[in-house]
């Protein structure tokens, strides 16, 4: 759910570039968060969360506002659909209607024979229905290719070139929807669920502070207490030790965040938070960073919203550590919340579900899946006031 704030904005200034090698270290930009460096890895959901959700069914289906049903032939035609497959597939016996909506059901030839850029037209128009769940929310690749984020992933090759040649842009992400096309064509059940678990690959990233006896111990603390001498105790001594310790240099940023975000960070939601009737948000993560027992009422967005209005401050770039960068469309709504903690390193959690978890990301990969770009999305931060 998105939040509803003031539509004033801040450019977020993320820059495009091609994706970076797996299993290579990567060195932030310098600042007063100190060295900071970090290595991409991927994560999956493991089997007894995905066992938890039923296959989908293997049928395409489109969904579209029966009020709209008449828009549904210029579509298609404009994605370039064959007027005799338009025939067949929107004949009166083959759509099918409730009260709300208008079913079509195309075949998997009809998918198959879509160009990337058709795919991306009719998709985005069918995004627009929470509906049509796997538009809505397709998986995305934050790679250059399918082939990248697919790999030591264990996928036979057939399968990566399925998802491959049925992939398209959304944005400036790299995204695949046709879930039921390609659970079609498993051998077996087993197959099937294996294909789901690995279409909840993600791609994520530890990092870690150096440290040195050159490093300005003080300063690194101030920047990581916020200013303000938050952990100060726990985090100084750690600090010391490693500076004095033969044969150490880092420290993992694991350990720099507050206890919630520490025991959260690359796990799943427990079933238990379906207790509390909605599952956790990015924006009950952002909100409870700091909370050493997390707040349930975060989870209702009217309250979340008058929180942020009531505690936190507008605040400009350089955002420091324990900001809450909100991603705001041109009406107001905050489509996305995550916590900064340096250079462009952010805590995460990108969606409600129980198949997606609590992530480091960097703001450019972010900017991809909320479409941050001029005229769309862009990003406040906020800072708590006290």
């Amino acid at each position: 759910m998105a939040l509803l704030l003031s539509p004033a904005f801040i450019p977020a200034g993320a820059e495009e570039s091609s994706s970076p090698p797996q299993n290579e270290l990567h060195s932030c930009a310098p600042g007063p968060w100190g060295r900071v460096s970090y290595y991409y890895f991927y994560l999956e959901a493991p089997d007894y969360v995905v066992e938890k959700f039923p296959l989908p069914n293997t049928t395409t289906k489109w969904v579209f506002n029966l009020g709209e049903l008449d828009r549904v032939e210029p579509l298609l035609r404009k994605a370039g659909m064959p007027q005799e497959r338009l025939d067949q597939i929107l004949a009166p016996r083959r759509v099918v209607k409730d009260a709300q909506y208008a079913y079509v059901f195309p075949s998997a030839s009809d998918l198959e024979n879509l160009t990337p850029e058709n795919r991306a037209l009719i998709y985005t128009d069918l995004a627009r229905l929470p509906a049509n769940v796997f538009q809505y929310s397709p998986v995305f690749f934050l790679t250059d290719s399918v082939e990248e984020w697919a790999r030591e992933s264990g996928l036979p090759a057939s399968i990566v070139s399925k998802i491959s040649s049925l992939s398209y842009k959304a944005g400036n992400a790299l995204v695949f929807a046709d879930i039921p096309l390609l659970l079609s064509q498993a051998e077996n059940i087993a197959e099937a669920r294996f294909i789901m678990r690995k279409l909840t690959r993600v791609r994520t990233l530890m990092a870690q502070l150096e440290l040195s006896k050159e490093d300005s111990i003080p300063d690194l603390l101030n920047y990581w207490s916020t200013g303000l001498g938050l952990r100060q105790k726990e985090l100084e001594p750690l600090m010391h030790a490693i500076t004095h310790t033969k044969g150490l240099s880092h420290l993992d940023i694991l350990h720099l965040v507050p206890p919630l975000p520490r025991k959260l960070l690359y796990t799943y939601p427990d079933i238990s938070y379906t207790s509390e009737g909605r599952l956790p948000d990015c924006h009950w993560t952002s909100l409870n960073f700091y909370n050493l027992t997390p707040q349930p009422f975060l989870l209702d967005t009217r309250l979340a919203t008058s929180l942020v209005k009531q505690d936190f401050d507008k605040v400009e770039p350089p955002y420091r550590y324990g900001d809450v960068l909100m991603f705001i469309t041109p009406d107001g709504r905050a489509v996305h919340s995550a916590t900064y903690l340096a250079d462009d390193l952010l805590f995460t959690k990108n969606g409600s579900n129980l198949l997606t978890p609590w992530l480091l990301m960097r703001l450019q990969d972010l900017s991809k899946l909320y479409d941050v770009e001029p005229g769309k999305a862009r990003i406040v931060g906020f800072r708590h006031k006290k």
